[in-house]
């Protein structure tokens, strides 16, 4: 690349952000760093979507229409206005990049749901490369750089995944996505990466930019509760220096599936529920009246402010689309077009129907805080959580804040009560400041990114053989090295990383192999087998004869064009001759870098990063590998 440091920097949050019956993504935005150390780059967040009814619309549709022959005819606000004549609507697709979320769809009878996680994939490209064709020209039109040349720019895209995604196979398949989007592959210095989970980007956006004062060795709690997922991360303030600050993990980021995706679904329900008790109604009202109300901005504004003493009412009325203005029915609560959302004792529940649809999703998600303190308590972490930080269209709830609150302070946790559950500025769009904002930081201080160290969320070993020990190799395949004479164990499991593990963000996990080269042998390539095991650190299989692992990956090191002056010349082993039959040893190291959501492998000789003509470093995933952890 002809420079490190980036003229352009874009972060796409491609949440699940769920707003009547179309999920949204939650964000992107874009920066252009400064030369100039010093300075902070400003954040510029994208709201001038096609076919927006406002110019600040910060998210924008995941909607796809298509006309009979496949083609794309509309996408994001644009399919509001299309005519959908011989045409079809598809949403609902990025979270079906998970197998197992589109099996429990089918098991639910779910229509909209893909055909497969192929058809997933293909939708999911389609829609990001609408949105990286708009970034492309919003950049251009902001920075005048359209005359110098997009594809000459060094330009980084930033992406973050949900917390849950917790196999390899769902990241790749997003990562293909992404490329064949045509993200990061337009321009030679263009590049696209996977860097964090969103509760650890919720984080980093958070004490980057929150009002707050944090010391060092505060703990806090980020709670990023947005559509589909509600994501958490327990950090610590290792250094509290603006601007940089520094965040160690000190748990395993955690999700779970809870969101306003939910209680809007439940809301549909009560609605229907109503609703199907009259049947003399069923001829006034649209069929998809329930849907209707839903993506109506009068819903999105009670379900936002609801539990803000200002919006408090004891009746919430939302107008009904596509019905007779002097429509009215006493038993269904209409009155002039108009439903009536009456906060009615429920008899059963003792509960208001619009807090009952929250209550569920906040005991969810109180169960997961409680997760984490337990978690403190088994670990001997003395020091309690100072802060908890909300986040997401969900966290930005005053309910939601004042029910956890209350949560914590009749909690039986030590120091629970001592927790101060506050808002993020900018609660919606922290994810995506928190993406830029961690690689500026990186790009300004010189220093490592925001997060210095992660929890390790599974553990990875390669396969080797190693000296044989009667005592312990009893039951493995021996044999014998024709260049040493020395017996050796095969098969046997080298875990560089173990599950809990604290890693260092900026000191990749590096691995010598020591590689015996016939020079008569053309062939400069070998084969590390990359092995995974969820268990727990201490159960973890010696070698492949026993169980507990899975094979994740193959990663096959080229050193193709390292001369036999750069290795070191031994000789064969003979036991009856004096002089053998030279050979040299060629030692390289293969780098694994650990990210939250991703691996990647460097090869490494002689001090320095491998490259050539040729590709160093190929990696071939394992089906059945990559799907550990989910």
């Amino acid at each position: 690349m002809a420079s490190e440091r980036p003229d352009i920097l874009v972060a796409i949050d491609f949440g699940t952000t769920y707003t009547g019956n179309s999920l949204r993504t939650k964000g992107v935005a874009w920066a252009r760093p400064q030369r100039n150390h010093t300075l902070q780059s400003p954040i510029q967040i994208i709201h001038n979507w096609p076919g927006a009814s406002t110019k600040n619309e910060q998210k924008v549709h995941t909607c796809l229409v298509y006309n009979h022959d496949e083609s794309l005819s509309s996408w994001g606000y644009l399919c509001e206005d299309d005519d959908m004549i011989n045409k079809k609507k598809r949403e609902f697709f990025k979270i079906f990049l998970d197998q197992r979320t589109l099996e429990d769809a089918r098991r639910q009878h779910i229509g909209q749901a893909p055909t497969s996680v192929k058809d997933a994939q293909r939708l999911v490209s389609s829609y990001l490369r609408e949105v990286y064709l708009h970034v492309k020209s919003t950049v251009e039109l902001h920075t005048g750089i359209g005359h110098v040349g997009w594809q000459e720019l060094v330009v980084e895209f930033i992406f973050s995944v949900p917390t849950t995604w917790r196999n390899q196979e769902i990241i790749n398949s997003f990562k293909k996505c992404i490329h064949d989007a045509g993200f990061g592959v337009e321009g030679r210095y263009h590049r696209a990466t996977v860097e964090l989970t969103e509760s650890e980007a919720a984080a980093v956006g958070t004490i980057k930019s929150s009002t707050v004062v944090f010391e060092t060795g505060d703990i806090f709690l980020s709670v990023d509760a947005g559509g589909g997922t509600t994501d958490l991360a327990l950090m610590q303030v290792v250094e509290a220096r603006q601007p940089f600050p520094l965040l160690s993990q000190l748990n395993q980021v955690d999700g779970i599936g809870i969101g306003s995706t939910l209680i809007d679904q439940a809301f549909v329900t009560m609605i229907n529920n109503r609703l199907n008790k009259f049947p003399d109604l069923v001829d006034k009202l649209p069929p998809d009246c329930a849907e209707r109300l839903v993506k109506s901005e009068r819903y999105r504004t009670t379900k936002h402010k609801f539990g803000e003493r200002v919006y408090q009412s004891t009746c919430y009325k939302l107008p009904l689309d596509g019905v007779p203005y002097n429509l009215n029915h006493a038993g269904a609560q209409i009155e002039l077009d108009t439903i009536l959302e009456e906060f009615k004792s429920d008899e059963s529940q003792n509960r208001e129907e619009m807090q009952a649809l929250f209550d569920p999703h906040v005991e969810g998600i109180t169960r997961k805080i409680h997760e984490q303190l337990e978690w403190m308590l088994a670990n001997g972490v003395d020091r309690p959580i100072s802060y908890m930080i909300l986040s997401g269209g969900l966290g930005s709830s005053k309910y939601i804040r004042d029910r956890i609150q209350h949560e914590m302070m009749i909690s039986l946790y030590p120091h629970a009560h001592q927790v101060k559950v506050l808002q993020a500025p900018d609660p919606q769009l922290v994810v995506v400041k928190g993406l830029l904002l961690d690689r500026l930081q990186n790009l300004e201080s010189g220093l490592a990114p925001v997060i210095v160290s992660r929890v390790a969320r599974a553990s990875y070993g390669l396969v080797c053989k190693t000296k044989y020990n009667p005592e312990i190799h009893s039951d493995e395949d021996i044999k014998t090295d024709c260049y040493d004479g020395e017996k050796y164990a095969m098969g046997q499991i080298d875990w560089i990383i173990r599950k809990g593990e604290s890693i260092s963000t900026n000191t990749p996990i590096s691995t010598t192999y020591t590689k015996k080269v016939d020079p008569k042998d053309s062939n400069r390539s070998w084969d590390s087998i990359v092995v995974i095991s969820d268990l727990d650190p201490f159960l973890l299989p010696r070698s492949v004869n026993q169980e507990g692992f899975k094979q994740l990956c193959v990663v096959k090191s080229d050193i193709t064009g390292i001369n036999h002056s750069d290795m070191i010349m031994k000789r064969k082993a003979r036991r009856f001759l004096f002089h053998g039959k030279k050979f040299y040893i060629c030692s390289y190291e293969v780098r694994v870098i650990v990210a939250p959501a991703d691996l990647r492998f460097e090869l490494w000789f002689a001090g320095q990063k491998f490259s050539g003509n040729h590709e160093p470093i190929r990696i071939t995933w394992d089906t059945e590998g990559s799907r550990v952890g989910g």
